[in-house]
């Protein structure tokens, strides 16, 4: 059987913390938010950002804003542990906060010391 990000983060969770049997209760409520998160990511990824409506017209994939819910419903969960700063991050948002992260700098000029 796969692990799933959910599995793989209550393993971490219960391994690093001691929760109170309310606490696990939002864990397992985050489990499935991320598991969730990961099949929605993997929909997108093979149907891609555009969708077409219902006249043929292109519009944003109905799972981008749901993923952007999704995302903002684990990051209260977390809050609510007390453990936002633990949040799962996939390798592709590593990545794409690293480009933003490069980006800003380089808009602020602090690669060059201009700053």
């Amino acid at each position: 059987m796969t692990e799933t990000a959910g599995s793989l983060f209550v393993t971490a969770m219960t391994a690093a913390y001691d929760f109170d049997p309310h606490e696990y209760a939002l864990i397992v409520s985050a489990a499935s938010t991320l598991d969730e998160i990961e099949a929605m990511e993997a929909a997108l990824a093979e149907s891609g950002p555009v969708s077409k409506g219902s006249t043929g017209q292109d519009r944003v994939n109905p799972l981008i804003p749901a993923l952007a819910n999704h995302r903002l419903t684990l990051l209260r969960i977390l809050r609510q542990l007390g453990v936002e700063n633990e949040a799962p991050v996939s390798a592709d948002q590593r990545q794409r906060s690293a480009k933003a992260q490069h980006a800003a700098q380089v808009r602020w000029g602090v690669q060059s010391g201009t700053a």
